[in-house]
């Protein structure tokens, strides 16, 4: 265990534990967000739907062993915006929803298409700055938390 972690450790050991819980949750959300961010830097261009549909998502309670939490990088199926348009000079807009189903071709390639992977290489390339934002936002929401049972 690194000094942050136990800086961590010791700051979470001061709170209850459903909120030493919420504190970790939003420490692994910040962590994986910043993959995530790395990711979008890095994903294929082609029509930029890649890089919209990348997030982090929660792993489902039953997916999780108990006591730990997960978080997933991942494209996510769905995209949703809206966009404006003009139709014989009228002009509006439009919802809309776009699968990004092809990320994973992407990623590791196809019998006819090269590899162009970009979760891989960030998280190798973020991993100590996720580490970073982990102890960051946990210290900083501890302290936070720590203000409010004062009160």
């Amino acid at each position: 265990m690194t000094d942050g972690f136990a800086e961590v450790k010791k700051a979470l050991s001061q709170l209850p534990t459903h909120l030493q819980e919420k504190v970790m949750v939003g420490a692994t959300r910040a962590a994986a967000q910043v993959i995530a961010t790395e990711a979008k830097h890095n994903a294929p261009e082609d029509t930029g739907l890649l890089k919209k549909s990348i997030g982090v998502a929660r792993a489902k309670r039953k997916d999780t062993k108990p006591g730990h939490i997960k978080f997933y990088v991942v494209p996510k199926s769905k995209v949703q915006g809206t966009a404006k348009v003009s139709v014989n000079g009228q002009k509006g807009k439009i919802r809309y929803k776009i699968h990004s189903w092809y990320a994973h071709f992407d990623e590791f390639g196809t019998s006819k298409m090269a590899a162009k992977p970009f979760l891989r290489p960030a998280f190798e390339n973020s991993a100590s700055s996720s580490v970073e934002a982990f102890q960051k936002y946990a210290l900083k929401r501890v302290d936070i938390e720590i203000a409010k049972l004062r009160k």
